[in-house]
């Protein structure tokens, strides 16, 4: 028992440090980036006028470029990035467009690399070795959970009408907003924007913690083996939740910090 839950508070943790990560570094790194070259192209001059635009120029540019790097964080933990109160049924192509991106997120290749690092340690299974090759199918493994998991909700949501990406609670209070973020992991929202049990989440995450058997060594292929990662999963499922609700207040520090009311 105790081994699973290192387990679930592993993947709770896994899927907090790459939001950390992109929103404290790559943003920062974005907006300087930026800023160095709207002022290389601008060159040298002593009006006033000139570097007083220069600058509105170069800051209009640096909150385009930051503005993009949070949503694409957005994008790569499956949130709208906005409230429950602004929720909107997507479409199937615009929720095409949101998997599709979300399988070539940075997130997708951090976390599958973060899992195998740790499972390479721990040496499960065993039959995978260790070495590279080892390493390699660990990140090939959790890469291949990921997609079908991912796949089977697209699917389930455009057959059933359901929309499980995550809109924030937009209340206060530290206990409502965990209790509203959990209980998001086993909810999905209708057309009408009603909620109910999460046939198409639920059963995605089922769906490929058994399919994931099929390529599982001897030692980690059994009917109990993938109810086990079922339970694991919908617990990390709930505990990126909980990142999800309280993200906003993250990137709203590190991108919009010093910037409201003007």
């Amino acid at each position: 028992m105790t081994k699973y839950l290192e387990s679930v508070i592993t993947g709770t943790l896994l899927g907090l440090l790459p939001a950390l990560i992109c929103s404290g570094c790559i943003a920062p790194a974005q907006a300087q980036d930026q800023f160095a070259r709207a002022s290389s192209n601008d060159g040298p001059s002593n009006s006033p006028g000139a570097n007083a635009a220069a600058g509105a120029t170069a800051t209009s540019q640096s909150s385009t470029e930051t503005n993009a790097t949070e949503s694409s964080i957005f994008y790569s933990l499956l949130m709208a990035g906005k409230t429950q109160d602004q929720f909107t049924p997507l479409t199937p192509k615009e929720r095409l467009k949101v998997y599709a991106k979300d399988l070539f997120a940075p997130f997708h290749f951090l976390m599958a690399g973060a899992s195998a690092g740790i499972t390479q340690v721990q040496n499960v299974p065993p039959e995978w070795g260790q070495g590279s090759e080892g390493y390699a199918r660990r990140f090939a493994n959790y890469y291949a959970y990921a997609t079908t998991s991912s796949m089977l909700q697209m699917a389930g949501e455009d057959l059933l009408h359901e929309d499980n990406l995550y809109y924030g609670s937009g209340e206060h209070g530290a206990w409502r907003r965990v209790k509203y973020a959990v209980e998001r992991s086993v909810l999905a929202r209708s057309d009408d924007g009603s909620s109910h049990f999460s046939i198409s989440q639920v059963g995605s995450t089922a769906g490929a913690a058994f399919i994931s058997r099929l390529w599982q060594p001897r030692s980690n292929d059994s009917a109990g083996d993938g109810a086990v990662s079922f339970g694991i999963s919908m617990a990390t499922n709930a505990g990126v939740n909980v990142i999800r609700e309280f993200l906003p207040d993250i990137t709203r520090h590190v991108f919009h910090h010093g910037t409201d009311g003007q």
